[in-house]
C-alpha cells in the first residue's frame, strides 16, 4: 500500500481550527464519496481506493492517506490537489 504522509504548520485559532475540519470533512464526503468520522481534533476516513487520517492540534496538521493498488499510479496528482487543498483550508497563499 502507498502512503501519503502530511505535516503542515499553520496559525489558525482554535475556532479556523474548528472550520477546517468541518470544511476537510465535508470535501472528503462529498467530492470523493468518503464515509469520514470525526473526534475532537482528528478526522478518519475511507473510500473507494483509500483511507486515512487527519488530526489538527494548535499549531500542526499531521496526516496519512493510505492509496490501494488502483490508485497508486495516481498518487503525484494526488498529493498536488491535497497539498492545495491545504493550503486552501489553512489559510496559506
Amino acid at each position: 500500500m502507498s502512503v501519503i504522509r502530511l505535516s503542515r504548520s499553520h496559525r489558525l485559532n482554535e475556532h479556523a481550527q474548528e472550520v477546517a475540519l468541518e470544511r476537510l470533512a465535508a470535501q472528503l464526503g462529498t467530492a470523493l464519496g468518503a464515509k469520514v468520522e470525526r473526534s475532537e481534533r482528528e478526522l478518519r476516513f475511507a473510500g473507494t481506493g483509500f483511507s486515512g487520517t487527519v488530526s489538527l492540534n494548535d499549531s500542526r496538521l499531521e496526516g496519512e492517506v493510505h492509496l490501494g493498488i488502483l490508485m497508486r499510479p495516481m498518487k503525484r496528482a494526488i498529493t498536488r490537489e491535497i497539498e492545495a487543498g491545504l493550503s486552501q483550508y489553512l489559510g496559506d497563499t
